[in-house]
């Protein structure tokens, strides 16, 4: 059979040796497609076995695999004939970077975010035993991802009500960077070393291959060595929450997950399975540095300026003099981090995939005197609301919130575009919003709120274009004016839309660069029409806010995106589909100023 038509069904027909081809097929495929449209490479290539496996073993759709997170799922895809569409992954048109149950009935939830998938598998699993079905459910899982408190939420339930269902633990050491924390530390306990897993797999088969007694002293060594690895490695942290662990198995051999999977699905109580695998398995520089192939661009792609830089180098410019500490959630690399932790590690607390930890860690920071930077991405700021707005507003506590991928960020797709925090964060009391143009302005911002004694959130994009050349000094609550003319239409551009908007003619132009609090004193002076710009969904974002202010003195046209998830691929396509273009806008204004004039000729 040709690899390319292999589907799920297929593959439960296929020989070992023909599976091990087939994941051989797939990891090709695999870098040719991340390398032509970029997307998750290293965490894709070590999931290759252990996804051949699940369709082996289990019966899907019908039977339900939840992938957390969802980067791995590449080879899940081509299996589920999704082929051509892979060939223009993360682009508009072809299929997600993650898990989507619009492309494929194969694909349970639409997911993107870490440490869900056990919650909503357990949901899955109560499910079934309501309606009295019995289709198996099965929770792939991350090692990085049981550093989420609500993976303990949901074993801390499924230990309190046992459903039988599958856990599948995939432990590649990593997240994005390496993992840390108290977990991290007790899966290396579990792991022992891949010689102790290899020396437990040859040591049963050069048994089973003994004549008459070869199979007896299989059983009675299982038992011997159970005994053994219970000492040795202390899995009863999961048997305490009612699971039966087996483990650790190699995750690169195909017969033995699949003989772990065949076991965990005749048990009646729930089950976890650790596999141990390899982060970019079967590409030699994603294996050696699996946290620089963790995400990778298309090839060829331009370079931008990075905003994410600005900010690391800023902090560490701070760190030389201020008293300040730097908080990620497992965002190291990503947020440009990397510096600051080696140059000032007593400083750095990378506290793992934990948004809502940080945050209140954070609040705890700041009340005891240490001025602290919460780097995260504006995706995952949503996870951390209620402690942004209990923990750090409500005590009016000065932490600053530096967040990364605001906006709409293209290939990643919709479970992570930046487009809701405006809309959110404004609800919130005592918070000041600053978006700044540039990287100037970041640094500039970043400096402003160590001496700001309150709680401030500094949103931007992962890159910029324009370096301009007038920067106004930081004052809260004042927005610039760079561009002033005779004319009765003001532009006022939040963050990375004021490179739109300096391109505007015949208009008046304004760097909005704090959305709270609003410039009341500039409001207060407009006239005629106002058109406001930002890279934010128009309910309860800045235009809205304008609007209200505005109310009844002055024309005012908000242009954003639109109040719906937005799964479009391409920063530019999705500007273009909100009006977000110096064609469009220039056209309104051109269409304002005409009507002005026919109005005063009337």
């Amino acid at each position: 059979m040709d690899h390319n038509d292999v589907r799920s069904k297929d593959i439960k027909s296929m020989s070992v040796s023909e599976l091990d081809d087939y994941a051989a097929f797939l990891r090709e495929k695999i870098i040719v497609v991340t390398r032509k449209n970029g997307g998750h490479l290293a965490s894709n290539l070590g999931a290759v076995e252990l996804t051949i496996a699940l369709h082996y073993v289990f019966d899907m759709p019908t039977d339900k695999v939840i992938w957390d997170v969802g980067h791995q799922t590449y080879a899940h895809k081509f299996i589920t004939g999704r082929g051509a569409m892979m060939e223009d992954l993360r682009c508009d048109g072809g299929a997600s970077g993650f898990p989507s149950s619009k492309e494929s009935d194969f694909d349970t939830f639409i997911t993107g975010h870490s440490g869900t998938s056990l919650s909503m598998a357990l949901g899955l699993a109560r499910a079934r035993d309501i309606n009295g079905t019995n289709e198996n459910i099965v929770a792939v899982v991350g090692d990085g991802a049981f550093t989420s408190g609500e993976i303990y939420e949901a074993l801390n339930d499924l230990g309190d009500r046992p459903t039988p269902m599958i856990i599948i633990l995939n432990d590649n050491k990593m997240s994005i960077s390496r993992n840390v924390g108290a977990m991290s530390k007790y899966f290396n306990k579990l792991r022992v070393n891949k010689d102790f897993v290899a020396m437990k797999s040859n040591l049963k088969t050069d048994l089973n291959g003994l004549p008459f007694v070869g199979k007896p002293l299989v059983r009675a060594l299982t038992g011997i060595k159970n005994k053994v690895k219970e000492g040795v490695v202390g899995n009863k942290f999961f048997e305490r929450f009612g699971l039966k662990y087996y483990g650790p198995y190699d995750g690169h051999v195909i017969s033995d997950i699949i003989s772990s999977l065949e076991l965990a699905k005749t048990s009646a109580k729930p089950v976890i399975i650790h596999l141990l695998t390899e982060k970019g398995r079967g590409l030699k520089d994603a294996e050696l540095h699996p946290d620089a192939y963790h995400g990778i661009s298309p090839e060829g792609e331009s370079k931008l300026r990075s905003m994410s830089e600005v900010a690391g180098k800023t902090l560490c410019e701070l760190a030389e003099s201020k008293k300040i500490a730097v908080v990620t959630a497992a965002m190291t690399d990503g947020l440009k981090f990397n510096e600051f932790a080696l140059r000032y590690p007593d400083l750095f607390f990378d506290v793992a995939i934990a948004e809502q930890h940080a945050v209140s860690f954070c609040a705890g920071l700041s009340k005891n005197g240490v001025k602290p930077f919460f780097g995260v991405y504006s995706t995952f700021l949503q996870r951390g609301f209620d402690q942004v707005l209990h923990d750090v507003c409500l005590n009016d506590l000065p932490v600053t919130f530096l967040i990364d991928r605001a906006g709409a960020v293209g290939s990643d797709g919709v479970t992570h575009q930046g487009i809701f925090d405006l809309s959110y964060l404004s609800l919130i009391p005592n918070l000041a919003i600053a978006s700044p143009k540039d990287g100037t302005e970041l640094r500039e911002l970043i400096k402003f709120s160590v001496g700001y004694d309150h709680p401030m959130a500094i949103r931007y994009a992962k890159s910029y274009e324009i370096e301009f050349l007038a920067h106004e000094e930081i004052k809260l609550g004042k927005w610039e004016t760079f561009i002033k003319c005779d004319s009765p239409i003001t532009v006022l551009a939040v963050g990375r839309t004021n490179e739109i908007a300096v391109k505007i003619k015949n208009a008046n132009i304004v760097n909005a660069r704090f959305v709270a609090p609003l410039d009341s004193e500039l409001l207060d002076s407009l006239s005629g029409t106002v058109i406001t710009l930002e890279d934010n969904i128009l309910h309860g974002g800045f235009g809205e806010e304008v609007r209200n202010y505005l109310y009844g003195k002055c024309k005012v046209i908000n242009i954003g995106h639109k109040n719906e998830f937005c799964d479009i691929r391409n920063v530019k396509s999705a500007f273009e589909f909100s009006g977000l273009t110096c064609e469009n806008i220039q056209k309104i204004v051109d269409n304002e100023l005409l009507s002005l004039e026919n109005s005063q000729k009337v």
